[in-house]
C-alpha cells in the first residue's frame, strides 16, 4: 500500500472522520515527528500537546477532543484508541506478509506434502513428507516443517521458524523469527532414586543417593495449537512425554517463552517475555502471566488468573487470583509483606531505643 484517504482509512476503522477526508496518508507517527502525509497518533493530552512540533495534518484522536483548534485539517475519532491501533497499524504495514503466492527454486519440498493455494515458500524452506500446509500460508526463509505436520489456513511463518514431526497448528497462527514448536521435552531419569527426587520429597534433604548418569526419555506425543496463536521471537514450545502438548486458540506469547512437555493451556492466555511452564502444568481460559513468570511441574493454574513480573508459582493456584512475588502469593499480601520489609530497619531502631531505656529503668 503506497497510500490511503482520510476517507478510506477511518472507514477500515469503523471510525468517524471530520475535515478534509480526501487526504492521503503514507503512514504514521507520533505528533512530534509527524510529517505532512503522516497520520498523528495523538491520542492523550500528553500527545495532543507535541502536536505543535510537528507538521501534521491529520491525527488520531479520542471521542470528544477538539481538532479545530488544533490546526488540523482532518481528524479521525475513535473509542478506544489503543484497541484502533490494531486495525490502524494493519491496514499500514507495508510489509506484513508481501508479495505473492510463490514457491522459492532452493526450497526443499516432499512429494508427499499437499499445499493449498495462495501459499508462498521462501528460500531454503523444507516441508517434510506428508505436511499440508493450508491456503494462503506464508513462510519466510529457511522455515522447517516436520514430517507428518499441519499447519491451518492464513498462517505466518516467519525466517527460520523450525516445526517438528507430527505438529497441529489451527488458522491464522502466527510465529515470529526462530520459533521452534515440537522439539523433545526436558525429560531424563536416573537408574536408581537421585538426590534430586530425595530433595523434592523432603524438601532439603539428599538422603544418601550417589551421583549417577541420567537417560533419555523419548518424546513420543506432538504440539497441537488452536486458531489465532502468535508466538514471540525464539519462543519454544516442546512436545509432550505420551500426550500432547496443548495451546488454546487466542493465545499470545512473547519472545523467549518456555512451554514444556504436557503442558496444557487454555483459551486466550497471554504468556509475557521469559516465562517458563515446566512439564504437566495446566493453565486455564485468559491466564495473564507476567514476565519472567516461572510455573513449576505438574501444578494447575486456574481461569482468569494475573501474575506480575518474576512471580514463582510452586502450588496450584485458584480461578480468579492475582498473584506477585516468590513463592507466589495474593498481590496484595506480597506488597503489603514488602512494605513492613521496608519499615524493619526503622523497627530495629526503635526496638534497640526502648532496650536501652528499659535497662537503664532496671
Amino acid at each position: 500500500m503506497d497510500s490511503i484517504t482520510v476517507k478510506e482509512l477511518a472507514h477500515a476503522l469503523s471510525a468517524e472522520a471530520v475535515g478534509n477526508l480526501d487526504i492521503s496518508i503514507t503512514g504514521a507517527a507520533e505528533p512530534q515527528d509527524a510529517q505532512a502525509s503522516l497520520l498523528a497518533i495523538a491520542t492523550s493530552e500528553s500527545f495532543v500537546a507535541r502536536l505543535g512540533e510537528g507538521k501534521a495534518k491529520v491525527a488520531l484522536l479520542a471521542n470528544g477532543m477538539d481538532w479545530r483548534s488544533l490546526n488540523l485539517e482532518a481528524a479521525i475519532f475513535v473509542d478506544r484508541p489503543r484497541y484502533a491501533l490494531a486495525g490502524l497499524t494493519l491496514k499500514l504495514d507495508n510489509n506484513w506478509r508481501q508479495g505473492k503466492a510463490f514457491i522459492h527454486p532452493s526450497a526443499v519440498i516432499d512429494p508427499t506434502s499437499k499445499i493449498a493455494s495462495g501459499a508462498r515458500i521462501g528460500a531454503f524452506s523444507y516441508i517434510g513428507a506428508g505436511v499440508v500446509l493450508g491456503k494462503n500460508a506464508w513462510l519466510g526463509t529457511h522455515v522447517t516443517v516436520g514430517n507428518g505436520s499441519f499447519v491451518g489456513d492464513d498462517s505466518t511463518l516467519l525466517d527460520g521458524v523450525k516445526l517438528g514431526r507430527n505438529v497441529i497448528i489451527g488458522q491464522r497462527f502466527v510465529a515470529q523469527p526462530g520459533v521452534v514448536i515440537g522439539a523433545d521435552g526436558f525429560s531424563y531419569v536416573s537408574k536408581e532414586v537421585a538426590a534430586l527426587e530425595n530433595v523434592r520429597g523432603t524438601l532439603g534433604d539428599r538422603g544418601d543417593a550417589l551421583p549417577q548418569p541420567y537417560h533419555r526419555i523419548h518424546s513420543l506425543g506432538a504440539v497441537q495449537i488452536g486458531d489465532d496463536v502468535e508466538l514471540g521471537a525464539n519462543s519454544c514450545v516442546d512436545r509432550g512425554t505420551i500426550r500432547d502438548t496443548i495451546i488454546g486458540s487466542g493465545c499470545k506469547v512473547d519472545n523467549l517463552a518456555q512451554i514444556g512437555h504436557n503442558v496444557r493451556i487454555g483459551n486466550n492466555c497471554l504468556i509475557c517475555a521469559q516465562v517458563g511452564i515446566a512439564g504437566s502444568s495446566t493453565l486455564g481460559d485468559n491466564v495473564v502471566l507476567g514476565g519472567q513468570t516461572g510455573v513449576s511441574d505438574n501444578l494447575f493454574v486456574g481461569s482468569n488468573v494475573i501474575t506480575g513480573g518474576a512471580t514463582k508459582v510452586l502450588a496450584n493456584v485458584p480461578a480468579g487470583r492475582v498473584m506477585l512475588g516468590y513463592p507466589a502469593m495474593k498481590m496484595q499480601t506480597q506488597l503489603d509483606i514488602y512494605k513492613n520489609l521496608r519499615r524493619l530497619p526503622a523497627l530495629v531502631k526503635e526496638f534497640g531505643r526502648l532496650k536501652s531505656e528499659n535497662q537503664k529503668k532496671d
